[in-house]
């Protein structure tokens, strides 16, 4: 019995052996891939767009022989023009000596003069393309996109795709910007669950630096908000980890004070009608850790100086509530979705309906509390 199992081991090991050797596919070598980092979209001179790829360079550092590449030490990009993205990936596929494979691209940087021209066409091409990773970041660039492209890839620091990701965590530990991904920009695109919104990139002395938000009216760039801003409606939204923000020294108002800004609980918003006008009252809770002083802290009392409290509770009173002026009254953008909180008012949607958010949102007026205590005073605490 025991000869007899031996031998069918014997025989399925062999058969295995057989089988194993046609499993692999020469195609899908790792080797026959140019897989991408980030696409950059821009618009076109004789064609209606011009379409880069930004590719990570062989570990060798020797430069690939095809030709129309941006060559740096760290990576590729290889440009053409065409007349759409699927298009221009087959172009690009047409002359590289490899298949381009975007299943690794982990950002769409789009130039501002495209974005104003609208951006749902581009969009909804990459949001079904089954290979581009719906975690993508969708980044506005102040220049062209292949400018952008490039100063990244020329920028001293090593390059790797991790730069992307890295941009990811900087917006949320310093919440100067936003990270925005191609999963829900397509979906508030397409069907309007609230304004849309994207990382706003500013590309200027050799630099690409994430500055603040890019803001849509439907598919079509109109403007950026400040680092400051991008900090507010982290905010409002309950996204914010931790922000350092600078306030005026409230015994001397020619000098400032480092503060580290941390969200306790998530904010309390209330929006009603008044006069047919939308009231928003928001509430928030947060603590302080002072990292840097240019007076002398009070450290009676464990809170610390109540009179700096005030002073950074003001400061960022008067930081939100710009930020919302400036998004309601003068863009007229509902980004952080106050609608599904008013509509949470009503009992039905055509009750909603009737008070035409759309039309009266542009007139709100806000009030904004803020209850934040100073936690820690670091090096400047005093026993």
């Amino acid at each position: 019995m025991q000869k007899l199992r031996n031998r069918i081991f014997l025989v399925l090991s062999f058969i295995l052996i057989f089988l194993l050797t046609g499993c692999t596919n020469s195609e899908e070598n790792l080797e026959n891939y140019y897989y991408v980092m980030a696409i950059g979209i821009d618009k076109g001179e004789d064609t209606k767009i011009n379409l880069s790829v930004q590719i990570a360079s062989n570990s060798s550092g020797s430069q690939d022989s095809d030709g129309g590449s941006s060559q740096s030490n760290s990576s590729n990009i290889y440009s053409v023009p065409c007349n759409s993205i699927d298009s221009g990936i087959s172009i690009l596929n047409n002359f590289l000596s490899r298949k381009i494979n975007v299943s690794h691209c982990s950002a769409i940087i789009m130039s501002q003069e495209l974005a104003s021209s609208g951006v749902k066409e581009y969009i909804n091409a990459l949001g079904n393309n089954t290979e581009i990773r719906p975690t993508c970041n969708i980044i506005i660039s102040s220049t062209t996109a292949l400018d952008a492209l490039e100063k990244i890839s020329d920028s001293s620091e090593n390059f790797s795709a991790r730069f992307y990701e890295f941009l990811k965590t900087s917006a949320r530990y310093t919440g100067y910007s936003i990270v925005p991904e191609l999963s829900e920009f397509f979906y508030c695109l397409n069907f309007e669950e609230s304004s849309n919104i994207a990382t706003f990139a500013t590309v200027s002395d050799e630099i690409f630096q994430n500055t603040g938000i890019a803001i849509f009216n439907k598919d079509k760039f109109i403007g950026n908000l400040s680092a400051l801003d991008s900090i507010s409606f982290s905010l409002i939204t309950d996204r914010l980890e931790g922000a350092t923000i600078s306030v005026a020294n409230p015994k001397n108002s020619d000098k400032l004070i480092d503060v580290l800004i941390k969200q306790v609980k998530e904010p309390k918003i209330d929006c009603n009608l008044i006069n047919s006008y939308p009231f928003i009252k928001i509430t928030f809770s947060l603590e302080y850790d002072v990292l840097s002083s240019t007076y002398e802290i009070d450290t009676a009392s464990e809170k610390g100086d109540k009179l700096l409290e005030n002073s950074i509770n003001s400061y960022i009173q008067e930081m939100i509530t710009s930020f919302l002026y400036k998004i309601s009254h003068k863009y007229n953008v509902d980004i952080c979705n106050f609608k599904n909180k008013m509509l949470q008012e009503y009992l039905t949607l055509d009750e909603f309906e009737k008070i035409h958010w759309d039309e009266i949102y542009k007139d709100s007026y806000f009030e904004i509390e803020v209850n934040g205590e100073i936690e820690s005073l670091g090096m400047f605490s005093q026993e």
